[in-house]
C-alpha cells in the first residue's frame, strides 16, 4: 500500500502516517497510531523498497570521461563534471576561457 492509499480501517477514511521525529520508518515493528478522524488507534508496518536507476558509465572501462561544464553562479567557479559517472575536475585554462566568453 503506498502513502497515498493509506485509510484508516475503522472509518475508511485517509490518513497520513505520522511520521514526526522519524517514527513510524523502522521496518519490522508494529507501530501505533490514532485516526484524525474516528479517534480510533490502529496498527501498521512499514516496508521500504529501493529502486534502482542502472546506466553505462564507460568511462570507469577504460573509455575517455565526458566531462561538461556545470552551471555555476559566479562561472569563475564553474567544474567540469563527467556526464557518465560525475567526476569533477578543475577546468583547464582554456575551458575556462571558453566558460567565461558563454
Amino acid at each position: 500500500m503506498s502513502y497515498s492509499e493509506c485509510k484508516c480501517p475503522y472509518c475508511g477514511k485517509e490518513v497520513e502516517i505520522n511520521h514526526d521525529d522519524g517514527q513510524g520508518y523502522e521496518e519490522d515493528v508494529t507501530h501505533q497510531q490514532e485516526c484524525s478522524n474516528c479517534g480510533k488507534t490502529f496498527v501498521f508496518q512499514t516496508s521500504i523498497i529501493c529502486f534502482y536507476d542502472l546506466e553505462k558509465a564507460d568511462c570507469l572501462n577504460g573509455s575517455e570521461h565526458d566531462y561538461k561544464p556545470t552551471v555555476t553562479n559566479p562561472k569563475e567557479c564553474t567544474l567540469m563534471r563527467c556526464v557518465m559517472c560525475g567526476d569533477e575536475r578543475t577546468p583547464t585554462k582554456s575551458e575556462m576561457k571558453n566558460i567565461l566568453k558563454e
